[in-house]
């Protein structure tokens, strides 16, 4: 018996649409796998600045904050030479205070920071950590410096001279670079201002008790 030919035409075009809708699929998988892909990344910050000083009252100050997956929590500590420790904590919990405080640090400078040499009679000695771990890429930083304010208004230019280009005698020729950054002292100043009302009046509140030496 004779085939008709429309029989033929409809089970081809039935094909050519199974492979459409299949590719279609596939297409959709392959373009929806990045966004997964991302969303399931950790995300991790870490912050923190350690303040010891070399004459009383206060020993050791410390401010920590860290958030892990959208969830901040943070913390003061100070000790004085002669009486107890305090510690301020705030409880975990879903607010974007670090996460905003992060975004500051990167947005004056953290990432570019260099350690400095200590300077003389120095009182404080300051050290700058930041962590970071996001779209499965991880970087963190130490910084060590005394006198925040010095390096970021006081701090002198430096001279450097290349001896096989020009004469060494010809001292006005040396080439300088500015070494005062404001940086430090910016980066310093955001920990100290860190964090709701309640949380920056316990700390003034603690200072005050480690300055009186009345840690009771």
């Amino acid at each position: 018996m004779r085939r008709f030919p429309i029989v033929e035409l409809l089970v081809v075009a039935f094909a050519v649409a199974l492979a459409i809708v299949g590719w279609q699929v596939d297409s959709y998988r392959y373009h929806l796998q990045p966004g997964i892909h991302a969303k399931s990344a950790p995300s991790e910050l870490y912050a923190r600045l350690s303040i010891r000083y070399s004459k009383p009252p206060i020993y050791e100050e410390e401010y920590s904050m860290q958030d892990v997956e959208g969830v901040s929590s943070f913390s003061y500590r100070i000790r004085s030479w002669n009486c107890k420790e305090i510690t301020i904590k705030a409880p975990p919990a879903q607010i974007h205070d670090v996460s905003f405080f992060f975004g500051s640090l990167d947005q004056d400078g953290i990432w570019q920071l260099v350690n400095q040499p200590p300077l003389p009679d120095a009182v404080a000695h300051y050290t700058v950590y930041v962590k970071q771990l996001a779209d499965y890429k991880e970087g963190q930083r130490t910084v060590t410096f005394t006198d925040p304010k010095y390096w970021a208004t006081t701090a002198g230019r430096q001279y450097t001279i290349d001896l096989s280009k020009q004469n060494p005698n010809n001292l006005l020729s040396m080439n300088s670079t500015q070494r005062a950054d404001k940086r430090y002292l910016q980066i310093v100043t955001d920990f100290r201002e860190f964090g709701p009302e309640e949380f920056r009046s316990n700390v003034a509140a603690a200072q005050a008790r480690a300055r009186s030496s009345t840690c009771k």
